[in-house]
């Protein structure tokens, strides 16, 4: 009788072992990350310079209208925090964001838009939405850029300098060597020196993402790789480029990733780019009117004194070298503190890259539109 109860208890033992993992292989393979279809959305409807940010996988989907609109997100705690615009069809993108609001409210989360622009500001506006300016995009517009001229010519001598002394300067497509991967992870390795990746707004180093893009390479007089940039594009008609990832060794020369954007932004201009994102510039033109208020007041402050912490007004100096459009980018945001809003996005965007936890937030937060 026993042997008969132990026999009966390890059968359902198995028996519900082998029906959990079987559920949960079914629900991985349907919340799996699907590249192709977000590829296919990106090159039917077109995407921003933020879109390419969603092959990170480190983000959930919202697919709205039909498969039509996109948008990313990230959960912390009861606030879902979405990265950029919605991207998709033009004249469902407002459907879609009403749907995805809808979802939040029927979860009891609220939402949180981070970098969004000009846009959608009326549309988060008539819903209720506060907006403050969290800084301005830069943008280098390739039909305005020339090496030629008096006004360029530290551009010349950056070129002329390291194409004196043998550096090369190439951009390869995908797909990639092995040995071309090896290269890129040993760079990567080296700059980061022992930090962690960051994540969300900000790329992060996997053969996987970086297999996705084009990529600048800059090699010294031995052939060996000292920088590389990934190029995504927007997909759009007019298609802006955006110099992503950036990584260089310890001992690569000065001026260095001025060669690699420099000579960058010559080949996008000539491969028929319309433009060059060099991303956002955090706090930039913040706080700078007279009427400003007092939270404006006290991220204009750190932007000119925050070097301890970040160096904000540096990044602008740097990007203003070669940006000649800035575009500003917006926080929509409802309900709460907007200090503890902003500490949550740090919070997110410091976060190391791990899709593992990412799948286990799906199971319990499993929706058919939320993949």
């Amino acid at each position: 009788m026993l042997n008969a109860i132990i026999f009966l208890f390890l059968f359902v033992l198995i028996l519900f072992t082998l029906i959990t993992y079987l559920y949960l292989y079914k629900q991985e393979e349907e919340n799996s990350f699907n590249v192709s279809f977000v590829l296919w959305l990106l090159k039917r409807f077109g995407g921003n310079t933020l879109s390419h940010l969603t092959f990170l996988q480190d983000k959930q989907l919202f697919i709205a209208n039909n498969k039509s609109v996109l948008l990313s997100y990230r959960q912390k705690g009861s606030r879902l925090y979405v990265l950029g615009d919605p991207i998709g069809s033009e004249n469902k993108l407002k459907n879609g964001l009403d749907e995805f609001l809808l979802f939040a409210k029927t979860e009891g989360k609220t939402p949180v838009f981070y970098q969004v622009t000009e846009k959608f500001l009326s549309t988060f506006t008539e819903k209720g939405y506060k907006l403050f300016k969290i800084g301005e995009e830069a943008k280098v517009s390739l039909d305005q850029f020339t090496i030629e001229g008096k006004k360029s010519g530290k551009f010349r001598t950056t070129l002329n300098k390291f194409n004196r002394e043998g550096y090369h300067f190439e951009v390869v497509s995908p797909p990639f060597s092995k040995e071309l991967l090896q290269e890129l992870r040993k760079v990567s390795d080296e700059w980061l020196n022992g930090r962690k990746e960051k994540s969300f707004s900000v790329s992060s180093f996997s053969e996987e993402y970086i297999s996705l893009f084009p990529v600048s390479l800059l090699r010294d007089t031995n052939k060996r790789l000292i920088a590389f940039a990934s190029l995504p594009s927007n997909y759009q008609e007019n298609a802006t480029l955006s110099i992503d990832l950036m990584r260089y060794t310890n001992d690569s020369p000065a001026g260095a990733m001025d060669m690699v954007f420099i000579s960058t932004f010559i080949w996008a201009k000539n491969s028929g780019y319309s433009s060059c994102s060099l991303g956002l510039s955090p706090l930039s033109n913040v706080g700078v009117e007279e009427n400003a208020s007092l939270k404006e007041k006290v991220a204009r402050y750190a932007f000119l004194n925050g070097c301890r912490f970040y160096n904000f007004k540096g990044l602008r100096n740097y990007k203003a070298k070669f940006a000649t459009e800035w575009s500003p980018r917006y926080i929509a945001y409802k309900r709460g503190s907007f200090l503890y809003v902003i500490l949550q996005i740090i919070s997110i965007v410091k976060q190391e890259p791990n899709s593992k936890r990412l799948f286990l937030s799906r199971k319990f937060f499993n929706q058919k539109k939320a993949v």
